[in-house]
């Protein structure tokens, strides 16, 4: 029997191939390592160079322009100041800040990016004699103090997000002021310029801490490393995630200088949480605490600010407000332990109350209803292309003042009406047919239901204007002095027999087309409109700006034709803007976020009606208001021009209002068609009233 025996390594061979096991295993290491790391380099240094963030798109409101001669008030203009969240003060120390004089107002203006370019901050006074501008002074000598005209910043009323979107506002390095980034600096990473990237003996002192309390109570991440995790990487407690972090710091580090990475950090860091919404940036949350740009922040609030970037939900001030402060209290200690602070600032500042602005008021969903057609025309008006840029800056004909005014009329008209009656209003300026305010229901805040855009509702006699025009632009044949036929009359409607009546169900003979309309006189109405035919009257809609077409049947001459709140706006801006018709706007300017152009509206009036026939039916609009339908409102405001309307039944109730500027279009009825007991004068028409008496045109 033959046995084989295995012949052993020898101890020297087993060495050797040991190592040179080990040495392939550490090569192969090695060159994943380096090829780890040239993947981390090319994802850091990628995403860093590039678009960093996809900004949200910001909507700004009208910006009011000042120039003698102009009509306003101080009050007016310190109302405007105050939306704007300017600071009324003693003495003006910079941007932000007005002060008022006597007969005059001085504003120091932030800087802005007009839709026209950008324009440095600047200190005005605005002066004032018999409510109107009596002229403008310029404080701070300059190349361009002798223009005749100051104007306002837009004010911010929405940010357009995506679902993939985070809501953002980007700042640069400068536009930080140098109090916030050195408390940063002082809380956060003391050693930011001097280290590169990572710290190991802060990471070794935080893990033998955490190791001794059993719990995270200490963070051993520099500022560099804190925007590598929350920029790349997610917020998993792991040791490879922790490698992570501290390879991506150090690229960091190697590629980009200290200045980058600190406006990077500034513009992403996690600051709070606006209901569905995450706040990145001091920039964005400086809005969402305080309603104010960054550098406009007193000590205490930049102490609060930078306190908050421990724990935001912890330290929420809106929840936990007694723990937010003691947070806020030691920033501001170690602001005066290093000198930032003085020993009187920093008393000033620990006895400042905490006072911030409620969640959400900063900007988005403030205005739905004006949103949701800014949104509209923004997807008829640009290409998808265009739409998909970061950082789009819309200018709109939006009106803070006319808005607040709008809803604080809605407010205390509808006190005591049954919940369930709504409510719609438009504000259009019939010169430049620009939409200024707009309110789709009874809670201005909510984002549901548009009626503004999307109720069909019956407009009762406010088809008479409508009839009337058609008449009046034949002058050969019509005018306010004709005489139309108040008596019984029986028409087919609908496939229907149709006995249309007036309100006091009485029938006066004859009438003249100027009574007919002052006293919203059904039958000698319907008489003139089956005179013109119903193809004139569909014209006639057409002229005045409804752009689609309604099939009329002679119960329309009486309203039984359902327009939205929009389109009757639209019908009236022509008839208040002596017969030049204009699609309405919201949106007058959109560029990119470097200013470049990218949408401007264009004029394009349109003469539809003349300017005799226009005004014939302006001058029985006006007398409605002096004796007729809406004599209640003239009672008080004898200048406007109005016309009620009422439809069947009592579902709807209208209004439209003309003054020299706007046209103001108020509906109310339920959403289920149910009546509301409400005419045009004892419904619709009180909103207006109010919303007059707000805007000082009493006499």
């Amino acid at each position: 029997m033959n046995t084989f025996k295995q012949k052993l390594p020898s101890p020297k061979q087993a060495l050797r191939y040991l190592g040179l096991t080990l040495l392939k295993l550490s090569l192969a290491l090695l060159a994943v390592a380096v090829l780890y790391l040239i993947y981390l380099d090319s994802k850091v240094t990628q995403s860093f160079q590039g678009q960093k963030w996809q900004v949200p798109a910001q909507v700004f409101g009208r910006s009011l322009s000042l120039s003698p001669g102009q009509s306003l008030t101080p009050e007016v203009l310190v109302r405007e100041l105050e939306l704007l969240q300017y600071r009324r003060v003693s003495t003006i120390t910079g941007p932000g800040q007005f002060r008022l004089a006597q007969q005059a107002v001085e504003v120091f203006r932030r800087e802005f990016y007009f839709a026209d370019g950008y324009a440095p901050a600047e200190r005005f006074e605005v002066q004032f004699q018999q409510q109107q501008i009596q002229g403008l002074r310029w404080l701070v000598a300059g190349p361009d103090t002798e223009r005749g005209e100051a104007r306002l910043e837009a004010p911010l009323i929405e940010h357009l997000m995506s679902a993939q979107q985070e809501d953002r506002e980007l700042l640069r390095l400068e536009q930080v002021s140098p109090l916030l980034r050195d408390t940063l600096l002082l809380v956060e990473d003391r050693d930011f310029y001097r280290h590169r990237g990572v710290v190991p003996s802060a990471i070794a002192r935080a893990f033998w801490v955490n190791l001794t309390a059993g719990r995270t109570v200490q963070g051993g991440s520099t500022l560099t490393q804190q925007l590598a995790k929350n920029m790349f990487l997610t917020q998993d407690r792991t040791l490879w995630r922790k490698l992570n972090e501290a390879l991506m710091a150090v690229i960091l580090e190697l590629r980009f200088s200290k200045d980058e990475i600190l406006e990077a950090y500034i513009n992403e860091v996690y600051i709070g949480q606006n209901f569905a919404h995450p706040v990145h940036g001091f920039g964005l949350g400086s809005r969402f605490y305080f309603a104010k740009p960054l550098n406009e922040l007193t000590e205490a609030e930049t102490a609060l600010l930078v306190g908050l970037i421990r724990g935001p939900s912890f330290y929420d001030p809106r929840r936990n407000p007694e723990r937010a402060q003691r947070r806020r209290d030691l920033v501001l200690r170690l602001m005066f332990e290093h000198h930032m602070l003085d020993q009187q600032a920093y008393q000033q500042a620990v006895d400042e109350p905490i006072t911030l602005i409620a969640r959400g008021q900063h900007q988005a969903d403030r205005f739905p209803a004006y949103s949701a057609k800014v949104r509209q025309e923004l997807r008829q008006r640009l290409p998808d292309s265009a739409l998909q840029q970061s950082g789009l800056r819309i200018f709109t004909y939006f009106d803070p003042v006319v808005q607040q005014q709008a809803e604080l009329a809605m407010q205390r008209s509808m006190k005591g009406l049954d919940p369930a009656i709504e409510a719609a209003v438009v504000v259009a300026d019939h010169q430049h047919a620009a939409i200024t305010a707009l309110i789709s229901g009874r809670d201005p805040r909510f984002a549901g239901y548009n009626r503004v855009m999307e109720a069909r509702r019956q407009i009762g006699s406010l088809i008479k204007p409508v009839i009337a025009i058609e008449a009046l632009a034949q002058p050969e044949r019509f005018d306010l002095t004709t005489p139309l036929l108040d008596a019984p009359i029986q028409l087919r409607s609908n496939q229907q027999d149709w006995q249309p009546q007036n309100f006091d169900q009485q029938f006066r003979g004859e009438v003249s087309l100027l009574d007919t309309l002052v006293y919203s006189y059904n039958v000698p109405m319907v008489r003139l409109g089956l005179q013109l035919g119903m193809p004139s009257v569909a014209a006639a809609l057409s002229r005045l700006g409804l752009e689609r077409r309604v099939r009329l049947h002679p119960s329309a001459l009486l309203g039984a034709v359902e327009l939205t709140p929009l389109e009757v706006s639209q019908l009236y801006q022509t008839l208040a803007n002596q017969g030049v018709h204009q699609t309405l706007a919201s949106i007058a300017v959109v560029t990119d976020q470097q200013g470049h152009l990218l949408y401007q509206r264009p004029q394009t009036p349109i003469r539809r009606y003349s300017v005799e026939a226009t005004a014939n039916v302006h001058l029985a609009m006006q007398q409605s208001v002096l004796r007729g339908t809406a004599r209640v409102l003239g009672q008080q405001f004898p200048q406007l021009a109005g016309k009620t309307g009422t439809s069947s039944d009592y579902r709807d109730s209208w209004f439209v209002v003309m003054d020299a500027q706007h046209v103001v279009t108020v509906w109310q009825g339920r959403d289920d068609n149910v009546s509301t007991g409400l005419t045009g004068s004892s419904g619709a028409m009180r909103l207006a009233l109010q919303y007059y008496r707000l805007q000082n045109l009493r006499p």
